[in-house]
């Protein structure tokens, strides 16, 4: 007989970020005909729900109900008041909504989807016999961490209080969250051995690897002929990618032009940094956030993923494969990813081999399409999670 399961998330639509694309290719493989799912979640904007991702993924559940987050300021300080963390997505009206579902229903599993989601674990506690009901934590990061790392990197002192301020009890709610769960679900095997550094038994932590159903939208012959672009994709706001872009442009770009004056650079994702906006130029094109990253990722060479700070697994990597451009990544950047697929050629960290590679790479496009395929059809064996749900 088939299980119940309720999945509750911060974010699945629009699908425009890596939390969503993670969430979305982990319910697409978990749902199955055997189960019953059903879906709660928040709505950002009301066309969330005439997108072309939500009308497929709604038929997939018994039902998919999205709640509005449109939090009050009152509501804002409570999260921070109630919980020390400032990612909680704390809103009454969600609370009510889980209250209705898990009164209709006796669920066998229960899945929070990431931590800025555990608000609703006493609201789920008074409805569920644990013995019966099985729950599940997803951990897109190890949060505290990142917080941690976030406020190293701001530059001044008050910013860093601020951070330390709204995020004072984060690491003490990710500890509890993590204790109060009966399984942890984890992009890499990095993650896990954090988590299981933190007190929880490696058997109930379990590695679900980073897939979406990206179709191949960069053609072979596209790959096969320069273009001299390299792209540069992700929330430009936020402290790894900002602090990668730099590093990409200070260390590797400008020495790379001065070899070959064709290359151009396009920084493409929302809300740049200044500190990115500043080397907006002829070469190097700051575009700020577009309605679809497709255009860039047919017209350029490489998918350029120069992060070394930040957990979990980069997503965009996931993109770029599937979508069929060939990635340059640094070591930081792959984890989360099968070592076969990231070899000398394509893992980089020091910025004259990255300028060689760039240019050697751009004149092999056998190369260049034997990592494309080999890099899709390992990603595509992360289609299979039978039986996690049971375990």
């Amino acid at each position: 007989m088939g299980k119940q399961v309720l999945y509750i998330s911060g974010k699945l639509f629009p699908v425009n970020s890596g939390d969503a694309i993670y969430s979305l290719g982990i319910l697409e493989r978990i749902a199955s005909p055997d189960s019953t799912f059903d879906v709660l979640s928040y709505e950002y904007t009301e066309t969330d729900v005439e997108t072309e991702e939500y009308r497929y993924y709604s038929k997939l559940f018994r039902q998919m109900r999205l709640v509005p987050y449109q939090p009050t300021k009152w509501e804002n300080y409570k999260k921070v008041l109630f919980y020390g963390d400032s990612t909680q997505k704390y809103l009454p009206r969600m609370m009510e909504e889980a209250d209705r579902l898990l009164s209709e229903t006796q669920y066998d599993v229960i899945i929070l989807d990431h931590l800025r989601m555990f608000f609703l674990y006493e609201t789920i506690q008074k409805h569920i016999d644990r013995k019966r009901t099985k729950l599940v934590l997803i951990q897109h990061n190890i949060e505290h961490m990142n917080a941690r790392e976030e406020i190293r990197y701001q530059s001044r002192a008050k910013d860093k209080w601020k951070l330390r301020l709204l995020n004072r009890g984060i690491k003490r709610l990710e500890h509890q969250a993590i204790q109060a769960v009966d399984d942890i679900w984890v992009i890499s095997e990095e993650d896990k051995k954090l988590i299981s550094a933190m007190g929880k038994a490696a058997d109930h932590i379990h590695v679900i690897p980073p897939y979406y159903n990206y179709p191949t939208i960069k053609e072979r012959e596209h790959v096969e002929h320069p273009s001299y672009n390299l792209l540069l994709l992700g929330s430009m706001e936020w402290y790894p990618n900002v602090l990668g872009a730099l590093w990409f442009i200070e260390n590797v770009f400008q020495e790379l032009v001065k070899q070959d004056e064709r290359y151009r650079l396009f920084v493409v994702g929302r809300d740049p940094s200044p500190l990115i906006q500043k080397y907006h130029s002829e070469q190097i094109i700051v575009t700020g956030a577009v309605k679809s990253v497709d255009e860039y990722i047919r017209s350029c060479d490489f998918l350029i993923v120069p992060n070394t700070l930040g957990g979990g697994a980069k997503i965009k990597i996931l993109e770029g494969i599937m979508k069929g451009i060939p990635v340059l990544a640094t070591k930081e950047s792959t984890v989360g990813y099968s070592e076969d697929i990231f070899d000398e050629d394509f893992c980089v960290n020091h910025p004259q081999t990255f300028v060689q590679k760039i240019i050697q790479l751009n004149k092999d496009a056998a190369k260049k399409i034997t990592f494309v395929n080999k890099a899709r059809s390992i990603i595509s064996d992360n289609q299979k999670l039978r039986g996690i749900l049971g375990q």
